[in-house]
């Protein structure tokens, strides 16, 4: 098993070129999905978050990332940054982004546009195979350490009871050719995502928020996330989303204090891999200082 997982690891990472890690609690974190919500907390807002795919197969995906972002006072600018750590079988994706939003005020709803930039160090360790000949040049030493850059953009609507999002959230094209990493930008191999939400408020204390996300990338098969989550007296939020030919994923967040949020999700796989795993766990905090910028209109409707 851990030769296969081995072996559709190079096989994905040589035919795709490019990889889009997607975070389930992007439901709490919407920056980590469009840099356009950089400040959407209208606050200091720092959010930690470690994710566990299919727990208990042989080198599957480890990632954390911290986030932190905020608003400027009296501006419709915000500003964040984002480090995360990326682990595949024996690639290793390193990274650090700065991010910027822009608010457009409406009437009664608001435009954001947001892009980010930045650098990953990417490496693969082959000497860590275990292999039959081991005097096979292209696996003995490990690959050169890549650092190549990457952006992003996306666009935000809200209104005070639906949004809608648009993002691409990487760019340029990593490929791995044997112990070097080169960049490319390929039009082909961008991942549009796109999605929208709405808020039912059912009395005071209870609200529904049905949400959906649609990733689509040239010749490949379009994935959709099916969201519903509840909200009671906004100190506890739960739900379930269902990822086409993926998983099927439960997640939670509760407020202890309105300045912590703790957050937690569980992915069930719905293929054969759920036969070799204890599914995907990622546990998240958030912590908003208690600066509040003053902004006007209202507040940033998001997943």
């Amino acid at each position: 098993m851990k030769h296969l997982l081995l072996i559709l690891i190079i096989t994905v990472g040589q035919a795709q070129a490019q990889y889009t890690p997607i975070l389930s609690q992007y439901m709490f974190n919407g920056v980590a999905l469009n840099p356009a919500l950089t400040g959407s907390e209208e606050s200091f807002s720092i959010i930690g978050s470690v994710r566990g795919q299919w727990v208990g197969f042989d080198g599957a995906p480890r990632t954390q990332v911290l986030t932190a972002h905020a608003p400027l006072l009296n501006k419709n600018s915000a500003f964040g940054a984002q480090l995360f750590s990326d682990q595949i079988g024996i690639t290793r994706n390193t990274g650090i982004y700065g991010m910027y939003s822009y608010k457009i005020m409406l009437d009664k709803s608001k435009i954001s546009l947001g892009i980010s930039g930045g650098l990953n160090f990417i490496k693969s360790y082959y000497s860590r195979l275990e292999v039959v000949d081991q005097n096979d040049q292209e696996i003995m030493n490990d690959s050169r350490l890549g650092v190549l850059p990457d952006f992003s953009f996306g666009a935000h609507y809200s209104a005070t009871k639906y949004f809608i999002s648009f993002s691409i959230p990487l760019f340029l094209t990593h490929l791995n050719e044997g112990a070097t990493f080169k960049l490319k930008n390929d039009f082909s191999n961008y991942t549009y995502m796109i999605g929208g939400g709405y808020l039912f408020k059912i009395n005071d204390q209870v609200k529904l928020k049905p949400s959906l996300l649609g990733k689509f990338r040239q010749k490949n098969e379009p994935q959709f996330d099916f969201n519903l989550m509840a909200l009671l007296n906004e100190n506890l939020e739960f739900g379930v989303s269902y990822r086409t030919k993926e998983a099927v994923i439960a997640m939670a967040a509760i407020k202890p204090t309105k300045q912590l949020t703790i957050m937690y999700s569980l992915g069930i796989p719905t293929t054969k891999i759920i036969n070799y795993s204890f599914g995907s766990h990622e546990l998240s905090l958030r912590y908003n200082f208690l600066y509040q910028s003053p902004i006007v209109g209202p507040r940033t409707l998001t997943w």
